[in-house]
C-alpha cells in the first residue's frame, strides 16, 4: 500500500468517531438549538400560531409585565420553588440514611421510589379523586370534621400547598436513591477515622458524611430546582391554574397564552424569561458551590 493510500485510510479512520455521534448532534440541534433560535425570534413578533410574523419588539415583554396574572403566577413559581428546594431535599436525605441502616432496604427504596414511575398526569388525576367532594374531604366530613368537606383544589392558595405535597410525594423517590447511591459509594476511610476520633451520632454527620456528600447534595439541588420552575402537568390536571388563576405558575402562564389564548409572542417572551432565570439560578448557585469548595 502507497503512502497516499495509508493516509486517506487514516484520515478516514480518524472521522468514524464523529460518525457515531452525529446522530445525537443531529438531533440536539434540530430539536433543541433550533427551538430556542425559534422561541426567541417568535417573543419579538405577534405571531398567533397561524399566518405571517410581525415583529413588535419588545411589546410582548412589556404585555407580560403590565398583566396582573403574570405577578401571581411568579409569586406561586417562587413557592413551589422554595417548597422544592427545602422539602425535597431534607426528606429523601433522612430516608436514605435510614434505609441504608434499615434490614430490609429493597422494600423501603420499592416503596418510595414507586410514585416517581408514575407520570405527573397519574399523580394528578389521583389526587383528584382523593381530594374531590367525595375523596378525603368527605370521609372528614363523615368524621366530624364539616368545615373540611369541601374540595380543597377548588379554594385558592390551599390548592397550592396541596399541589406542592402531592408534587414532593412524586418526586421524593429519585432523590432518596441518588442520595442512597452516594451514601452506598462513600470513601470509609474518613468515617472509621472521625469515629475514632469520638465522633458519632449528628455531629458524624454534619461535620464528615455531609462534607463527603456534597457532590450529590449540589445534583438533587439543582435537579430540584430546575423541577420547580418547570412544573405543570399535575398543576394542569388538578386545577388547569384555576380557581380564576390564582394557581397558575409561569410554566402554565406560558401555555396559556401560547395554545389556549393563541398568542405564541407573549408565550415565547414568558419562556425566554423562565429560562433566563432558571439559567441565571443555576450559574450563580453552581459558581458559589465551587467557590466554597475552592476555598476549603
Amino acid at each position: 500500500m502507497s503512502l497516499q493510500a495509508k493516509a486517506k485510510l487514516k484520515r478516514g479512520s480518524g472521522l468514524k468517531p464523529y460518525l457515531y455521534i452525529a446522530p445525537a448532534v443531529l438531533f440536539v440541534f434540530c430539536f433543541c438549538i433550533l427551538s430556542i433560535i425559534f422561541t426567541l425570534v417568535i417573543s419579538f413578533t405577534d405571531w398567533s400560531g397561524l399566518g405571517s410574523f410581525n415583529f413588535v419588539g419588545f411589546d410582548n415583554y412589556v404585555a407580560v409585565f403590565q398583566d396582573k396574572n403574570f405577578l401571581l403566577s411568579c409569586i406561586n413559581t417562587m413557592v413551589w420553588v422554595f417548597a422544592g428546594l427545602i422539602i425535597p431535599v431534607i426528606l429523601p436525605l433522612l430516608f436514605a440514611i435510614a434505609i441504608t441502616k434499615s434490614s430490609f432496604p429493597t422494600v423501603f427504596k420499592n416503596l418510595f421510589y414507586f410514585p416517581n414511575a408514575v407520570s405527573g398526569v397519574i399523580v394528578g388525576l389521583i389526587m383528584t379523586s382523593l381530594l374531590s367532594m367525595y375523596g378525603l374531604p368527605q370521609l372528614l366530613g363523615m368524621l366530624g370534621f364539616e368545615n373540611l368537606d369541601k374540595n380543597w383544589l377548588n379554594i385558592p392558595y390551599v390548592n397550592t400547598g396541596v399541589m406542592i405535597v402531592s408534587g414532593i410525594w412524586q418526586g421524593i423517590g429519585l432523590n432518596m436513591l441518588l442520595f442512597i447511591i452516594g451514601l452506598v459509594n462513600m470513601p470509609k476511610e474518613p468515617i472509621e477515622a472521625a469515629q475514632l476520633e469520638g465522633a458519632s451520632g449528628v455531629s458524624l454527620y454534619t461535620k464528615v458524611i455531609l462534607p463527603l456528600l456534597k457532590p450529590t447534595i449540589v445534583v438533587v439541588v439543582l435537579m430540584s430546582l430546575v423541577n420547580s420552575f418547570k412544573t405543570f402537568d399535575s398543576i394542569w390536571v388538578m386545577t388547569g391554574g384555576g380557581p380564576y388563576r390564582t394557581s397558575e405558575t409561569l410554566a402554565v402562564t406560558m401555555y396559556k397564552e401560547s395554545f389556549s389564548n393563541n398568542h405564541m409572542g407573549v408565550g415565547s417572551a414568558i419562556a425566554v424569561m423562565l429560562s433566563v432565570i432558571i439559567l441565571i439560578i443555576s450559574i450563580f448557585y453552581l459558581r458559589k458551590t465551587f467557590q466554597k469548595e475552592g476555598s476549603n
